[in-house]
């Protein structure tokens, strides 16, 4: 799915992270319910006969198989090895499949441009995050679409549980990149006109570390202690929803 440090540009996770974390797993989709399979299934409509959906950093395919399910036929590009397991997973799940390229993506040059090109949880893994979504925005073919999203971590709320209870996965990520505004105004300047830029889904907390200690026990339960409550405040807060999101057209 992620970045490695072969790719040009200064990323902050190495690709035996991603590739470790991946050894055993499957290719999949999200579920129903999934709030970022809402999102996409709210805000992107289904393709008027045969598109070309790329999603960059594409295992396991959580919601390329979304976008697959929508209708779209799906391609994928990553660094990871299990990419090979792509084409055959979402084969077996009856989606239309096109062309998974294990490959660097920031000198990946497809000789083609795509209908929509996507990224979810991409783009926060590396410094220069602008030029890595430039180069998504020059594969996607003019009236095309550009779908970025990433977990909002910079939030108050969301940034103090992280500090507190996921501090290693913290540092895999960059919080200057989950700025979607900031997607906004790089992608205008690309001949984008941006639908949606925000964030969205009702509070959750999800993280990746591990760990124990009073510390932690405590952290956790005060987190189950006031999560139902933070779950009633509205959505599209950048202080506590979880993630960040971007919709464009291609002009």
């Amino acid at each position: 799915m992620q970045p490695d440090q072969r790719i040009g540009n200064t990323t902050l996770v190495d690709q035996s992270y991603w590739d470790r974390s991946y050894a055993d797993m499957a290719p999949t989709v999200a579920p129903p319910g999934d709030a970022v399979r809402t999102w996409l299934e709210t805000h992107i409509p289904r393709p008027s006969g045969e598109q070309h959906v790329l999603e960059v950093g594409c295992f396991p395919g959580r919601y390329l198989g979304v976008l697959g399910q929508l209708g779209y036929t799906v391609h994928g590009i990553d660094l990871t090895p299990a990419v090979s397991r792509m084409k055959p997973g979402l084969d077996a799940l009856g989606l239309r499949t096109g062309d998974f390229h294990e490959a660097d993506f920031l000198s990946f040059e497809p000789g083609r441009r795509y209908d929509v090109v996507c990224s979810f949880g991409f783009i926060e893994h590396f410094q220069d995050w602008a030029a890595v979504l430039r180069k998504h925005a020059a594969l996607v073919a003019p009236g095309g679409q550009i779908i970025i999203e990433t977990p909002n971590f910079r939030g108050a709320v969301q940034q103090l549980f992280h500090r507190w209870l996921d501090a290693e996965n913290l540092k895999r990520h960059n919080l200057a990149a989950m700025v979607p505004e900031a997607w906004a105004d790089v992608l205008r300047a690309e001949g984008f006109t941006v639908e949606r830029a925000g964030y969205f889904g009702p509070f959750d907390f999800w993280h990746d570390s591990g760990g124990s200690g009073l510390g932690r026990r405590v952290g956790f339960g005060l987190l189950r202690l006031i999560s139902p409550l933070l779950k009633r405040l509205p959505e599209g807060s950048a202080t506590w929803s979880p993630y960040a999101g971007l919709i464009a057209h291609k002009r």
